[in-house]
C-alpha cells in the first residue's frame, strides 16, 4: 500500500511540474517568460484572442486583461495566455 502512495506522490508532482513550464524542442518555456521568449522559441502564433484572467495579487472581484496564443501542433494545440506582457499559464487541447 505505500508503494502506491509513493508513485501517486511521484505522479502528482509531475503533474505539477507539467502545468508550469512547456517544452519546445530542446528549450523550455516557464511561467513569467516574455512575450518576446515566447515568440523566439514558438514563432508567431496561428490565434490570438483577447481575454480577462484572475491573476495573483489582484482582488478576487478584478480581472485583469489577457491574451490567449495559439499554437496548433501535431494533432494538439497549445495555449499560452499572457497578462502583462509575461507568460501566466499553459494549457494543451489534444484533438
Amino acid at each position: 500500500m505505500r508503494r502506491y502512495l509513493v508513485l501517486l506522490l511521484c505522479f502528482a508532482c509531475t503533474v505539477a511540474q507539467a502545468a508550469t513550464s512547456l517544452r519546445v524542442g530542446s528549450k523550455v518555456l516557464t511561467l513569467g517568460d516574455s512575450a518576446t521568449r515566447v515568440q523566439q522559441l514558438m514563432g508567431e502564433p496561428t490565434t490570438r484572442a483577447f481575454t480577462f484572467q484572475q491573476v495573483n495579487g489582484m482582488p478576487d472581484n478584478q480581472l485583469a486583461p489577457a491574451e490567449e496564443w495559439q499554437y496548433a501542433q501535431d494533432g494538439k494545440t497549445e495555449i499560452i495566455t499572457l497578462v502583462g506582457g509575461r507568460v501566466v499559464k499553459f494549457d494543451t487541447l489534444y484533438e
